[in-house]
């Protein structure tokens, strides 16, 4: 029986799949659908059945493993959409600052302060608190009190439980705050939970219809979704707060396993897609970790990926500020998209920027399976090319130009506050735009060399393909002990399916936030991609081995390009800028003054010409 296994990253703009049958990979990419993202992930799993030439149920009959890395949750904080929490909590309301969550994952008034009392009376003075919350139309309740509180998170728990029973249609659902995370600062503990809180309908109710799909064609075994934390669980074993930013860890974990197969020092990553411009920093190829992540403004007990938001993606809208040209933050995104895409969307962006200046070729866009309109991306434009007192293409040249500077700038700050020389660093560019525009951003800040694996459009769903399923119980040392956390690691593992003798354990004893804390972790290995012993050939674009274009580089002109397809780039032939590789999801470039070789994994590596290579 052939095996496959298929990993799946809804980013902004892309659904990317990273299919792999008996050792062969494939590559998926569909736009996502932000209206309803069950029908990006079907598409994808559909897409994933065409290129291996099978109905979707004989396809997922052979599937070992199908591991998600989602947006959703991000989504829902970054367009406000969660549902109306309220918060039982013993502190004083006005004692809240602005980083606390109020405001952003529960409206000020729908906070309500407890009595301070310990006894049955002031557990009954709740109750005024609770229907008060309930009837101004809160659709969850999260309770948080501090340490040694008279009136603990179980008694109001266990009151509202009494009042509101669960059968009733009355009842919502009640989190407690140390349920979530036992952390011993308030504070955080309190944020973490109203998060979780806020995202968990959504994460909820789109993970279970995707597992639903995937068990309606046949597959029997769990959706496994990809945590923050660099672990991943069955829907049923996922805490809601730990989808958020799991596409771009994905991506972060793929850049590690690249960075040991190369042996590289310093690494950084460029994930550049429709939306935006993720920057990791990577030493010896350890994943750099916040231990108390932040959700906007807001501190949480969870541990996120350290990424750097550089704001500028494919979408990216160029506008005016004044008389000062912008790129971004905003984002024309999947819908209504760059108007070159022709779903709507009528303002410049660095994508139609690309395709003004000859570097997307509609005739080769996506394999030409999605054709790209040039008059509307030099319409889009003229707007901006009036009030410049220049002409369209010399607009978009100077929309790359200040795209690649800024984005450049913010890189060599970064890494000059880690006290990293740039001339140390490789690039690793991937995403739908990381190999368009990340050599450029690379020379910008000082970086001379990059590398663009082939399923580098494709890259954070290759990472999912990396990981592992893991569970890590935590506590303080006086709260907690190795034994409980263990116990509770092996549940979660029995629930996952995995024998105990199958788990591996790991005990870890450190300090923080001024406490001893004892971790247990369990995790069991899935099939992973062995990059050492593969050749991934990339799609190839069904344009000639070899051509010329005529395209306008920033910083130099128009100039006669060289265009090739990837596939036919040969071992140790180096191919000098400006140069055009393209493939089926992506467009390398090349720019004057940097070379492009390819290696016996089809990674592509651009070095400037004062870099030895």
């Amino acid at each position: 029986m052939a095996v496959v296994t298929i990993d799946i990253d809804t980013g902004g703009t892309f659904t990317d799949g990273f299919i792999v049958r008996d050792g062969v990979a494939h590559t998926i990419k569909t736009l996502t659908t932000p209206h309803d993202l069950a029908a990006c992930f079907r598409e994808v799993i559909e897409g994933a059945a065409g290129a291996l030439g099978m109905t979707v149920p004989d396809m997922l009959r052979d599937t070992v493993t199908v591991r998600y890395a989602t947006t959703v949750g991000t989504n829902t904080v970054v367009q406000r959409r969660g549902p109306r929490i309220g918060l039982l909590t013993d502190t004083d309301p006005a004692q809240f600052g602005p980083d606390s969550g109020i405001g952003l994952f529960v409206a000020p008034a729908m906070v309500a302060e407890v009595p301070k009392g310990g006894d049955g009376d002031a557990r009954a003075h709740a109750l005024p608190a609770i229907r008060s919350l309930l009837q101004d139309g809160a659709r969850g309740l999260v309770v948080a009190c501090a340490d040694g509180a008279a009136v603990t998170e179980e008694d109001l728990a266990e009151t509202f439980a009494e009042h509101y029973p669960r059968h009733c249609l009355d009842s919502v659902p009640l989190l407690r705050a140390g349920e979530v995370a036992p952390d011993p600062d308030p504070d955080r503990r309190r944020a973490t939970a109203l998060f979780n809180a806020y995202v968990h309908p959504d994460v909820a109710d789109y993970l279970y219809r995707a597992e639903d799909y995937l068990r309606d064609q046949g597959y029997h075994r769990p959706l496994r979704i990809v945590h923050n934390d660099g672990g991943a669980a069955r829907v049923a074993r996922t805490i809601a707060g730990k989808t958020y930013n799991s596409g771009p860890m994905a991506g972060l974990l793929g850049a590690s396993a690249v960075a040991r197969h190369y042996g590289l020092r310093n690494l950084v990553t460029l994930d550049m897609g429709g939306t935006s411009l993720d920057v990791g920093i990577l030493r010896s190829g350890e994943v750099p970790m916040r231990q108390h992540g932040k959700v906007e403004d807001v501190e949480i007990s969870f541990p996120l990926p350290d990424l750097v938001p550089l704001g500028i993606g494919g979408g990216s809208v160029a506008w005016l500020d004044g008389q000062t040209l912008r790129v971004g933050p905003r984002s024309a995104g999947a819908k209504p998209g760059p108007a070159c895409f022709g779903f709507g969307g009528v303002e410049p962006t660095v994508t139609d920027a690309d395709v003004v200046l000859g570097v997307l070729r509609p005739e080769s866009f996506l394999d030409g399976n999605m054709r790209i309109s040039e008059a509307a991306a030099a319409r889009a434009f003229e707007p901006l090319a009036e009030a410049l007192g220049l002409s369209v293409v010399e607009t978009a040249e100077r929309v790359l130009a200040t795209a690649h500077r800024d984005a450049g700038t913010r890189l060599a700050a970064e890494l000059k506050e880690r006290d990293i020389d740039p001339a140390s660093v490789t690039a690793l560019g991937f995403g739908g735009n990381g190999a368009t525009h990340g050599a450029a951003i690379a020379e910008a800040a000082g970086i001379g060399e990059m590398l663009v694996l082939p399923f580098a459009p494709v890259f954070s769903a290759f990472g999912a393909s990396t990981v592992d399923i893991r569970h890590r119980h935590a506590g303080t040392s006086g709260e907690t002990t190795e034994e409980a956390l263990t116990a509770r690691a092996l549940r979660d593992m029995r629930s996952e399916g995995v024998p105990e003798k199958d788990v591996e354990l790991e005990v870890e004893r450190f300090e923080r936030d001024g406490a001893e804390w004892v971790a247990v972790e369990a995790s069991y290995a899935l099939p992973h991609v062995d990059l050492a012993g593969q050749s991934m050939r990339p799609g190839v674009s069904g344009a000639p081995a070899s051509t010329t274009s005529s395209v306008r580089w920033p910083g130099h002109g128009e100039l006669n390009t060289v265009v090739l397809d990837r596939a036919a780039l040969r071992l140790d032939r180096p191919v000098a800028g400006p140069a055009l590789v393209e493939s089926s999801a992506t467009t390398c470039s090349v720019p004057p003054g940097w070379t492009v070789t390819v290696d016996e994994q089809d990674t592509l590596r651009l070095t400037v010409s004062t870099r030895s290579s």
